[in-house]
């Protein structure tokens, strides 16, 4: 219902005060499907979490105030800090004859059961009038509980007014107002539910109201003005690729490639010599070219569609030379052992995951991801070579030694298991083992939700000057917030996260708020985990005094994205969540 109708109605309607009570609610804790026995005014008076009122998101932050009309389902939680609040209950009712009432339709009767939440500009004055509310209800002689209905009254009256001057926008005028943040701060972190909090809507009526307006979400709108800022740039400077993508606001180079491919259809390098030579115009944010890996069996072989086009094979290949690990990880899985492959590590030193190890004997190092060694490719003489977009520029020497195929490297392991499936002749085998994986992390996921019971579980990993949060958007991330189902925390919670990882200081991370922690650590960065680990920030976390972190190697979980690799992750997982 409109607002301005809301407001007509109000002088046909009759408030009497329920109960006010002054609460608080630690962090960790939560209010799960509270169904209100009456109308209710929330104001939070310190504190920051989260609230739900019918499926309407809010951020709690101090004096905020919402109001949820009588049978609303609440769920709200406190994030970093205890929140205080005060809960002031009341009855509303319409007083109109009968006939009037029998012409109301329906929504106009029910008009206070509509939600709404903001954080009000005119604080002070209502904090006043919520305290002076307080202490009459609870005196509740003579008059007092008289004089408590009519400053309740004008608490209302307050608020409707700031309603109306402040907090609803038409959807154009919200839309438009956010469209101009984004143009004006696109290079910083942007956050739906900050965004929505700039036009006083939930961050699901932003999202609705956005694609009315604009035929895209608001989130989707960031990436546009981002990629149109990163191509005029790569187009017209000379700026390097990590340049670029910091001064559009992505941290991590090799994120905003994958991005910037995903919507353009080719990598950063390649549009900034399309663009050069003028043989293309800026590329249309349409289908992207080189799309998702796939293969399927044609009558004269198997054909792999990959990121430099499609490739006929007549027969499975017998001698196939990997070049990044993963790759080894799918054929071992397979059964099949591959005729050589590249390490994990750094620079000349190349290792093997411990699983792999064993398997040394049956094949070739080649040197690493990084920096394979192609004469010993080119000596082993392969029928297949299966390299990573990270060997672009090698690609037509690999491409002269054997038939290649490049995959995206982060490229899903699900859709490379079947690939490989398919290359090797052993589809049935493939799909047997996803089907194991599934079975087995649903059956995981069962039994950490009931030992949890909504703790949240954070995996963290410290680089030298910053601290990686990972989201459910990177591959380990989603392995345990969607395989798992394992709840993220607050921090990186929501349907509207953009990244793989935040990165966010020592400082900070109390804020994440998690109840478990999984520490990434490796020998590159041993020294900087064992300076967090002596940090009064760090032993302050309640997650830390209950021996609730648990160090993973960060090879394993980070570089090893194969099926053996993400079963480990899977028990390493389950050894530590339900010991």
């Amino acid at each position: 219902m409109p607002l301005q109708k809301q407001l007509s109605l109000w002088n046909d309607t009759a408030i009497r005060l329920l109960d006010v009570q002054r609460l608080s609610l630690l962090p960790g804790n939560d209010l799960r499907n509270y169904v209100l026995p009456a109308n209710m005014l929330f104001l939070a008076r310190c504190g920051h979490g989260k609230m739900t009122v019918d499926g309407m998101s809010y951020t709690i932050v101090p004096f905020f105030v919402c109001h949820a009309g009588k049978d609303a389902v609440v769920d709200f939680t406190a994030v970093t800090e205890p929140i205080e609040y005060i809960a002031i209950y009341y009855r509303a009712e319409l007083m109109r004859s009968s006939e009037d009432e029998l012409d109301s339709p329906v929504d106009e009767r029910d008009w206070l059961r509509m939600p709404f939440g903001f954080s009000p500009a005119k604080r002070v004055s209502l904090h006043q009038i919520v305290e002076q509310i307080e202490r009459k209800w609870s005196a509740r002689q003579g008059l007092e509980s008289f004089h408590a209905n009519a400053l309740l009254q004008s608490l209302l009256y307050e608020l409707l007014k700031q309603l109306q001057t402040d907090g609803y926008q038409t959807p154009s005028d919200a839309v438009s107002i956010v469209a101009k943040h984004i143009d004006a701060h696109y290079n910083k972190p942007l956050k739906l539910e900050s965004m929505a909090e700039l036009v006083h809507c939930s961050s699901r009526q932003l999202q609705r109201w956005f694609k009315q307006q604009q035929q895209l979400g608001p989130m989707e709108y960031v990436i546009k003005v981002r990629m149109g800022h990163a191509a005029r740039l790569l187009k017209h400077t000379a700026a390097t690729v990590q340049e670029i993508a910091l001064s559009v606001g992505y941290r991590d180079m090799y994120y905003f490639s994958n991005a910037f491919k995903k919507y353009y259809g080719t990598a950063p390098l390649d549009f900034r010599r399309a663009a050069a030579s003028d043989t293309d115009d800026e590329l249309p944010a349409s289908v992207p070219v080189g799309a998702a890996a796939s293969s399927y069996s044609a009558n004269d072989g198997t054909v792999v569609k990959h990121a430099r086009g499609e490739l006929r094979l007549q027969q499975p290949p017998k001698r196939i030379a990997v070049l990044d690990v993963q790759y080894a990880d799918q054929l071992i899985t397979l059964g099949e052992l591959p005729t050589g492959s590249v390490g994990i590590g750094a620079s000349e030193i190349c290792c093997f995951p411990d699983y792999l190890r064993d398997k040394l004997g049956g094949f070739k190092a080649l040197g690493t991801c990084e920096q394979p060694d192609l004469d010993a490719i080119a000596a082993l003489r392969p029928d297949l070579i299966v390299c990573t977009q990270m060997h672009e520029e090698i690609y037509a020497r690999l491409s002269r030694v054997a038939p290649t195929l490049m995959f995206h490297r982060n490229e899903h392991w699900r859709t490379m298991l079947s690939i490989f499936g398919d290359i090797t002749g052993k589809r049935h085998e493939s799909g047997k083992m996803l089907q194991e994986y599934r079975d087995k992390t649903a059956k995981l996921a069962d039994k950490l939700a009931e030992k949890l019971r909504g703790q949240r579980v954070a995996l963290i990993r410290p680089r030298d000057t910053f601290i990686r949060l990972h989201t459910a958007i990177h591959r380990t991330g989603a392995v345990l917030y969607e395989d798992l189902g394992l709840p993220a925390p607050f921090f990186i919670a929501g349907d509207f996260v953009s990244d793989t990882a935040y990165h966010i200081s020592l400082e900070k991370l109390p804020e994440v708020n998690a109840n478990h922690y999984f520490l990434l650590s490796n020998e590159l960065f041993k020294e900087r985990v064992t300076d967090m680990q002596r940090s009064a920030v760090w032993n302050s976390l309640s997650a830390v005094k209950k021996k609730q972190v648990y160090t993973v190697d960060a090879s394993n979980w980070i570089g090893s994205y194969g099926p053996k690799g993400i079963n480990r992750i899977v028990d390493d997982v389950a050894q530590s969540l339900l010991a």
